[in-house]
């Protein structure tokens, strides 16, 4: 029991308390991460004691089970492996409200040296998913509680309607609970256009990855739409600015952001076949009028036949000689 009283701890506990960049006198670390060994186990506060919840339990439950699966380890509330008084992590959350986990790596203190790299290659993806819940973890778990995202929807290129003329539009369903931030800054739609041409194999044109992409806000429209469970949704839509003469293809992907911070949700996801969606533009121009055709038809042939007949009149004399022939030719 105790606070921080050694040197170790007390760097521990002033690196956390001066990461305050709003200035409210709180830390400002949304999650923490400790390795431990041993034992393969992913541990969340408390572990001062047993048959005890933290307000937070059930997200803390959730990202611990994800960890759990992407390592293998058996996840717990760290008092179920034994009590613990003064823990880095019943701090940090206790305090700070950070969402703090210790991985117990391995099955030594002392790990063999063959054993490291298996080791490490097991845990890898923990901080990167530690850094994709940073943002908002208590949303993160919500939204993964609930399975939100994963009913919404960004419309793929079989369901968009290219115009004859003007914007392209790309609608979207999202869930009504979920809380989507109008600032086009989070919430838009990302595109780019491309031109195939010959130089480009069937394999991807790896030139497109040097062109830019474009921003377009999404819009409310107050429809409903339907979600992937059936459940009624919002539509929202975004429009593509792209000239009527334009042939190639248009890229797309959605990105949403939440009033409360959360950000980035993208669409499409990875589980539906990739990064971003890819829609084949024709040519929309306009041809001109048929009218019009008609009469320009008329003028360009009255000026190729009626030179055509000058041409042939010319070419008899009124004896219908061919001109430039002697005069006794047959």
């Amino acid at each position: 029991m105790g606070g921080n009283s050694e040197p170790e701890t007390k760097f521990i506990q002033d690196m956390t308390e001066m990461n305050d960049d709003d200035g409210d006198g709180a830390s400002d670390f949304k999650v923490t991460l400790t390795w431990h060994s041993f034992s393969e186990l992913v541990l969340w506060p408390w572990g001062h004691c047993t048959n005890c919840y933290t307000p937070d339990d059930e997200y803390l439950v959730y990202h611990g089970n994800v960890m759990g699966q992407m390592t293998d380890y058996a996840p717990m509330q760290s008092s179920e492996l034994y009590p613990t008084t003064g823990d880095f992590c019943d701090w940090h959350y206790g305090v700070h409200e950070s969402y703090c986990y210790t991985i117990e790596i391995g099955n030594a203190f002392h790990e063999l040296p063959e054993d490291i790299a298996h080791i490490a290659v097991r845990n890898l993806g923990i901080p990167f998913y530690m850094t994709e819940i940073a943002d908002d973890p208590r949303y993160r778990a919500i939204v993964g509680i609930e399975n939100t995202t994963a009913r919404q929807w960004l419309a793929d290129p079989a369901n968009v309607t290219v115009p004859s003329n003007g914007d392209i539009p790309i609608g979207m369903c999202l869930d009504k609970a979920f809380p989507f931030t109008p600032d086009v800054n989070r919430t838009h739609l990302m595109w780019r256009f491309v031109e195939p041409n010959r130089q480009q194999n069937d394999f991807g044109p790896t030139e497109w990855v040097d062109v830019a992409w474009s921003m377009s806000p999404f819009m409310e429209l107050g429809e409903q739409c339907a979600l992937l469970d059936g459940s009624n949704g919002t539509t929202l839509e975004s429009h593509i600015p792209l000239p009527d003469t334009s042939v190639g293809k248009i890229q797309y992907k959605a990105m949403l952001g939440t009033t409360n911070g959360a950000f980035p949700f993208t669409y499409p996801t990875v589980d539906e076949g990739g990064n971003y969606y890819e829609l084949a533009i024709p040519y929309r121009a306009s041809f001109g009028s048929s009218v019009l055709a008609v009469l320009m038809f008329l003028v360009i042939a009255s000026f190729v036949w009626g030179g055509l007949g000058l041409t042939l009149r010319a070419m008899f004399d009124d004896e219908r000689g061919v001109i430039g022939l002697p005069e006794d030719a047959p």
